[in-house]
């Protein structure tokens, strides 16, 4: 039996044909299905890679690019690579957030203050401050500070002290006095406008006061009756009016007493003699009758350097008479 020598040449052609035909087949599957795609991590381009993962998330786990919490990814992870597809990644950094009573650290992409508050949900109300302000651009470890402004009205009852007035009062003794009406303070409401922030108050404002109601002065009566008393004496009643106790000295008009002033009349005009009293006219009116028990009536009509106060000098019409007199304490009655 005979064999044709040509059949084994023919068979291993057609099938090293049919291998290099599946192996083209492959690699154009293998091409049709690889994708390039450009990744970008903050405007820098991180790497342009070439690869047969159908998504986003397969690209960058291809390339070993890992993401931290808060990082922006463009497109989003489970996108479906196309050719030319380029992949944006933005990093986050870290931030401080004081708000409502907490401090915390979280991760923003950048952008302003407002930007940031509206990320992280947090809301503002009219009278809220933020420091820094609204329009600062966030960098890394920026702190960002909620101040929670509320204000309050508040009001407030304040007494009014009552004033004091004396009037004259007829029917009561002169010298003596008594409250006529009592006083009593008025009340006023005093209204304040009130700012907090983050609970504490910052500022207290006077916003109004309102009178509730007036206060009454306290009237005191100064009493202007006279009252007349009667002095017994040897020579009858004297009838007075007040009495004073005083330091009496005596004089005499002539110049062993008053020296080079010695002209025999007084301040008033009116001939020094028995019965003529200096004093001090802030004590004694010039002109006022008066009694003195051991040397008699006498008129208040002169006065004299050295009679200040309660002292009285009193007229002798001697010299010899003065100086026995000499110096005493004595009772001066008014008698007008």
């Amino acid at each position: 039996m005979s064999f044709s020598p040509v059949a084994k040449p023919q068979g291993r052609q057609l099938l090293i044909s049919l291998i290099l035909v599946a192996i083209f087949l492959s690699l154009g599957i293998w091409l049709a299905m690889a994708k390039t795609v450009t990744i970008i991590v903050d405007q820098d381009i991180q790497q342009v890679l070439t690869t047969w993962r159908r998504d986003v998330s397969g690209a960058l786990t291809k390339a070993g690019i890992s993401l931290d919490q808060g990082d922006l990814v463009e497109p989003a992870l489970s996108q479906r690579l196309t050719r030319g597809m380029e992949i944006r990644i933005k990093r986050s950094f870290p931030v401080t957030l004081i708000a409502d009573g907490t401090e915390q650290t979280v991760r923003f992409t950048g952008g302003s203050v407002e930007e940031f508050l509206e990320q992280q949900g947090v809301n503002l109300s009219e009278l809220d401050r933020v420091e820094p302000d609204l329009t600062h651009g966030v960098v890394a470890h920026d702190t960002i500070e909620i101040i929670r402004v509320t204000k309050a009205q508040v009001t407030v009852e304040e007494a009014i002290p009552h004033g004091s007035k004396k009037w004259a009062e007829p029917t009561l003794e002169k010298g003596k006095t008594k409250i006529v009406r009592k006083g009593q303070p008025g009340l006023q409401e005093k209204f304040f406008e009130i700012t907090y922030e983050n609970g504490r108050e910052v500022d207290k404002k006077l916003v109004l006061t309102k009178v509730v109601r007036e206060p009454k002065d306290e009237i005191i009566g100064i009493g202007t009756r006279e009252v007349w008393q009667t002095l017994s004496t040897s020579r009858g009643g004297v009838r007075y009016r007040e009495v004073k106790d005083m330091t009496a000295t005596a004089y005499y008009p002539g110049p062993e007493s008053t020296g080079k002033w010695a002209d025999g009349f007084t301040a008033t005009g009116v001939k020094a003699g028995f019965g003529i009293a200096a004093v001090d006219p802030k004590v004694i009116p010039l002109g006022t009758r008066l009694y003195i028990p051991g040397y008699g009536h006498a008129l208040a009509a002169d006065v004299g350097g050295a009679i200040k106060g309660k002292r009285i000098d009193l007229c002798f019409e001697t010299y010899k008479e003065a100086i026995q007199y000499g110096r005493r304490q004595v009772k001066v009655y008014i008698l007008d």
